[in-house]
């Protein structure tokens, strides 16, 4: 009777001991099925060579650096690599310079209004990408667009926005632009809300006009904010892929075709699943890169 109470004892300051990792257990099973292993073998697949429909062996071979070096010698990949930078430095720079005129504008306004505002400006974020690329299809559709529709009333002539190369690339980053405006307002607006009033009273006494407070004093207190803002948005936009699969397929002739789009079509559509690893690997250095680049130049403390 008394080794059945120790063995009980025992057993029960072990389990004390484990039980916090078996709780926890689950989430990083599932971890490494679903995120780990998958990031693992796609590194791997950079460096080699995968055909998973062969019916003998495992279809895999060691390479070595080829997708690498055949990487930057790829005129569509290059392609892709400019149409991803230019969307990410237009939609970056526009979008957060908009961001911080409506956050501030917001901020400005009678509460009541500022609150009606921010739902009609916050809609697209909580919207379906699926939604919101069909309705910018039908307003830049060449036959029965509402945009168009609107230049024939004013005696203008109908112009294919999303099939032209010319105009393509715009349009996609207008939308852009116009779906995450809310998000990274809303966001902003926190931070106005967040800097002491005295700072703006003590701007006043010295002297200072509108400008002069949200140039010294606004923008350079949202400096945490903003860096927040531009960073998430430098993330999302270089491995950018549904809205424009969906509005313009890549095209026309491949104005419109990201890093992200030109991944998938080598892996599904022409099964190079190594070379599509080596542009996931190359993409999300790149990620890096540019995060750490934009943290390292903006980053640092505010006190207040």
């Amino acid at each position: 009777m008394l080794l059945n109470v120790e063995a009980r004892e025992r057993w029960g300051r072990v389990w004390e001991k484990l039980a916090p990792y078996v709780f926890i257990s689950p989430f990083f099973l599932g971890f490494a099925a679903f995120q780990l292993f998958p990031i693992s073998f796609s590194v791997y697949l950079g460096f080699a060579e995968w055909n998973p429909y062969v019916r003998q062996g495992t279809g895999l071979s060691f390479v070595g650096l080829q997708h690498f070096v055949q990487l930057f010698a790829d005129a569509r990949f290059l392609n892709s690599l400019k149409v991803t930078g230019i969307i990410t430095v237009v939609c970056t720079l526009v979008g957060t310079a908009l961001a911080v005129g409506l956050a501030v504008l917001l901020d400005k306004v009678p509460e009541k209004l500022s609150m009606i505002l921010r739902a009609l400006f916050f809609m697209p974020s909580v919207t379906s990408v699926v939604v919101i690329t069909y309705i910018w299809k039908q307003i830049l559709s060449e036959k029965y667009g509402y945009l168009n529709a609107l230049l024939e009333n004013l005696g203008l002539e109908r112009h294919n926005w999303l099939g032209s190369p010319s105009t393509a690339l715009w349009a996609l980053i207008v939308m852009l632009i116009w779906s995450g405006l809310g998000w990274d307002a809303l966001i902003i607006m926190s931070g106005l809300r967040s800097i002491p009033e005295e700072l703006y009273d003590a701007a006043k006494i010295d002297g200072a006009g509108s400008w002069e407070e949200f140039w010294y004093v606004t923008l350079p207190l949202l400096r945490p904010v903003l860096l927040f803002v531009v960073t998430t948005g430098i993330i999302y936009l270089l491995g950018l892929f549904a809205p424009v699969q969906l509005l313009t397929g890549g095209g026309p002739l491949h104005r419109t075709e990201t890093v992200a789009l030109y991944l998938y079509h080598q892996a599904f559509d022409y099964q190079e699943f190594g070379y599509a690893s080596a542009i996931a690997v190359t993409l999300t250095l790149i990620m890096f890169v540019a995060s750490f680049l934009n943290y390292r130049f903006f980053g640092g403390e505010v006190e207040y």
